[in-house]
């Protein structure tokens, strides 16, 4: 573990096509201009993933077999922001921020390894059969919301190439741990299963990114498929915009549980056009 400050940099790029056909409008300028935003919004978990290095750094690789990380998206990431990680040793683990130049803090949390202290809070989905994704998917409303049942669950096929290709076009990470025979999973790409679950029976015009805890309980590897499923564990409203809590488990081939995740998002953000 570190016994120092430990930084990295990166120039912060958009994820995805600058477009209003994208299913997240937020992610376009366009979009975010119509919520009151400078530019589009880079995803919440693209931010997050370049922060990994950092971490990986500081905790050691087995951190992404057994660790833990608890984090909130406090501004918004445009394109072209120069985003600096800095990850700080501390008694439990390490605290980490993602900050601008000028010094306002996008993301900031807190990681470390073994069993986290919200691990036992999160809730874990019943129904883990898998079915095909809805077409078309349902709109989702405050009304609908399903606070307190569990999600339908999806298979994802994740190949060797796949888990090169998000290292490279999302979190620009050259390592060889995320490429080759024995290709890890990026931290980032489960992060991002979340919101993937939600879209796999709802849709929504636009939706933020607002925090995430993530427990890994084993190594998660490329060259399989893995189901996700979920159970929606509250819905809230504050300053006009709608948020549910979804807690998410990544479960292997052979039915191993490999990640538990409490995903916090916006999904109707308020004062839109």
């Amino acid at each position: 573990m570190t016994t120092q400050t430990i930084e990295r940099s990166i120039t912060a790029f958009l994820d995805g096509e600058d477009s209003l056909s994208i299913p997240n409008i937020i992610h376009s300028t366009e979009g975010a201009a119509q919520f009151g935003f400078q530019g589009a919004l880079v995803g919440g978990v693209t931010v997050y993933s370049w922060a990994v290095p950092a971490l990986i750094d500081g905790l050691g690789e087995d951190w992404l077999d057994s660790g833990w990380i608890d984090f909130r998206l406090r501004r918004p990431t445009y394109p072209g922001d120069e985003i600096t990680t800095r990850v700080t040793a501390t008694d439990s683990g390490v605290e980490f921020t993602m900050a601008k130049e000028s010094g306002e803090v996008c993301i900031a949390g807190t990681a470390g390894m073994g069993e986290a202290e919200f691990y036992q809070d999160l809730a874990v989905a019943q129904n883990r059969v898998v079915v095909p994704e809805a077409d078309p998917p349902t709109m989702l409303t405050r009304d609908n919301l399903p606070v307190g049942e569990d999600m339908p669950a999806m298979a994802v096929p994740m190949s060797i190439e796949d888990a090169a290709e998000y290292a490279d076009q999302f979190a620009r990470d050259p390592h060889p741990r995320w490429r080759g025979e024995n290709a890890r999973l990026h931290p980032g790409w489960i992060a991002g299963r979340c919101t993937r679950l939600i879209r796999h029976t709802y849709n929504y015009r636009a939706g933020i990114h607002a925090g995430s805890q993530i427990q890994m309980l084993g190594p998660m590897q490329a060259g399989q498929t893995l189901v996700v499923s979920g159970h929606m564990t509250d819905g809230y409203r504050r300053k006009l915009h709608e948020y549910c809590l979804l807690d998410v488990t990544i479960s292997s081939e052979s039915g191993e549980d490999l990640a538990r995740l409490r995903h916090r998002t916006i999904y109707q953000v308020g004062g839109g056009d």
